[in-house]
């Protein structure tokens, strides 16, 4: 049996601008992605739709079709693992059933011959639902009250991937929804991720508490930023641009360690009554931590295979038969550590963290096999 198309519909009862991205995409560009990358054939757009789904082929009522075909609304949003499922599963050739979100109002068709494009999407009985899927991986946008239930589906797709963002609290996941809602290329927010964290060291330059905590700060701000761009780049891969995502990101981190445990390095040796010799111990630490992190941005942003990079602490926790705190996963925890010794305003405590994860960078290296 041939592969199904999607056959995108007008959605008369839609009370919100469909023109409007969600989480950075339009609901029909989304659908029709996820369609492509499910094993759908075509995209077709039904008269009467106004979305604008690049690739797609506009077809006029009554069109013959003569293939399994799924009809969605342009505002249905369906998670990728139900339209594999569908796939998999075509119903037989005189068969149409019906997708209904978790409201009960139908949102799509499935059948496994569509002769023709219909007028306007029929209604027949619910679809026996594949395993493990349900109306919950489906959501249809008429009222501004069901963009919670598109968000929800569209992050489904990504509890897998997106392990950082997906599992942690509510607040980082708005901040990615905030980013995805803002429109601006993905490239810009590596650039302010890597701006941000390497004013780590200027900031901590200005001395005293002050300038400690906010290089800290920066820092964790600049790395956590970057830590969100995967996550983000799956949400708006439909986006023009969003294919050279993470070009900078991986690098953001050693560059902010680097810039910061430099700058924490210099007011530690310049501090009065400091011997020379341990000046230059001090200085000898700080230069080759920042040696090292300088080196893994190097290696990442060459495409080459890390030789510094940190490793796991969830690993080095397993090995010893320990598991780590819930809340203590976080893509910023030497981060947030060096933050709280910050608050002491000695500069040698936060200073001791990087130089200990530098440190920690020649693991793998050291053990890593030769050639």
């Amino acid at each position: 049996m041939s592969p199904p198309v999607l056959v995108l519909m007008p959605d008369g009862e839609a009370r919100v601008d469909l023109a409007r991205p969600v989480l950075g995409t339009t609901t029909a560009t989304r659908l029709a992605d996820a369609a492509r990358r499910a094993g759908f054939a075509d995209v077709l757009m039904a008269p009467g739709t106004c979305s604008i789904v690049h690739g797609a082929r506009v077809v006029s009522s009554g069109e013959p079709i003569a293939a399994p075909a799924l009809l969605a609304f342009e505002s249905a949003v369906i998670a990728e693992t139900l339209l594999r499922a569908l796939v998999e599963r075509p119903p037989a050739s005189d068969e149409g059933y019906s997708l209904a979100d978790a409201l009960g109002r139908p949102s799509a068709w499935f059948t496994g011959h569509l002769a023709s494009v219909p007028a306007e999407l029929p209604i027949a009985e619910q679809l026996p639902w594949p395993p493990q899927r349900g109306p919950e991986d489906l959501a249809r946008y008429v009222y501004g009250e069901d963009r919670a239930r598109l968000e929800a589906v569209i992050w489904s797709d990504h509890a897998g991937a997106d392990e950082g963002a997906v599992g942690a609290g509510g607040w980082l996941r708005a901040i990615v929804n905030r980013l995805a809602d803002g429109g601006r290329p993905l490239g810009q927010i590596e650039l302010a991720a890597t701006t941000t964290a390497v004013l780590a060291g200027p900031a901590a330059l200005l001395g005293g508490r002050l300038g400690i905590v906010l290089g800290a700060a920066l820092l964790c701000i600049g790395v956590q930023l970057a830590a969100v761009v995967p996550a983000l780049a799956r949400l708006v891969r439909g986006r023009g641009g969003a294919a050279d995502v993470q070009w900078l990101a991986p690098a953001v981190r050693p560059f902010g360690h680097a810039a910061y445990v430099s700058a924490l390095t210099y007011a530690l040796v310049a501090e009065a009554g400091r011997s020379s010799v341990a000046g230059l111990v001090l200085l000898g630490f700080g230069a080759g931590a920042a040696f090292l992190s300088l080196a893994h941005a190097r290696d990442v942003l060459r495409g080459e295979r890390p030789r510094f990079e940190l490793p796991s602490a969830d690993a080095f926790a397993a090995r010893l038969g320990a598991q780590l705190p819930r809340w203590s996963h976080s893509d910023v925890r030497v981060e947030v550590v060096a933050l709280a010794l910050a608050v002491t305003g000695a500069p040698g405590l936060p200073w001791g963290v990087l130089v200990g994860a530098a440190l920690a960078r020649l693991w793998r290296w050291f053990i890593a096999p030769r050639g």
